[in-house]
């Protein structure tokens, strides 16, 4: 009888790592053919292929992004104009919310220091990037603080300016947003 029980305990153990489980959580099925993104998932273009850390320290997947124009605004704690751009870039991300993704990105060094004054700015529903080492702002280019880029789904630069030039970038925002 101990013999059947251990030959069972032992059949048990070496048949574990043939289930299909895997220890990274990934799923063949899900992954789709060749890693393509699962069915209904667009893939993302080279452009918005980066990971970055949100100031409340979570990770955000810029594939997340994909089928849409992009507006990004790069801000710094040093910048005298942010605050006020803030709730500019809020009431846009409101205005053309499911059809523009809005993105604040915070220059390096803003660590947690922003939060308030980024709290207003979509109350929860704009991601604050943290853009360590300028990662993001030398991928896209942009000049430095109080910047916007907006980008159209291919990755075109449609928009590069200051949050002085607000008019030229909501005729831009709103030419984008009524081909969507």
């Amino acid at each position: 009888m101990r013999s059947r029980v251990a030959a069972a305990v032992l059949l048990l153990a070496l048949s574990l790592p043939l289930t299909g489980c895997s220890s990274d959580g990934s799923d063949p099925a899900a992954r789709g053919a060749a890693g393509a993104p699962p069915a209904g998932r667009l893939a993302a273009p080279s452009h918005l292929r980066f990971t970055a850390k949100t100031l409340d320290g979570a990770t955000f997947d810029g594939a997340a992004l994909a089928g849409k124009p992009v507006l990004f605004w790069f801000y710094g704690s040093a910048c005298a104009e942010c605050p006020a751009q803030a709730f500019e870039t809020a009431a846009r991300a409101d205005r053309y919310v499911g059809r523009v993704h809005v993105v604040a990105v915070a220059e390096p060094g803003t660590g947690n220091g922003l939060q308030g004054f980024a709290a207003p700015a979509g109350a929860g529903r704009l991601p604050h990037l943290s853009d360590t080492g300028h990662a993001l702002r030398d991928r896209f280019h942009a000049e430095g603080v109080n910047t916007y880029l907006l980008l159209d789904e291919d990755g075109e630069v449609l928009y590069k300016g200051a949050g002085a030039e607000g008019d030229k970038l909501d005729g831009e925002l709103a030419a984008v947003a009524s081909g969507v």
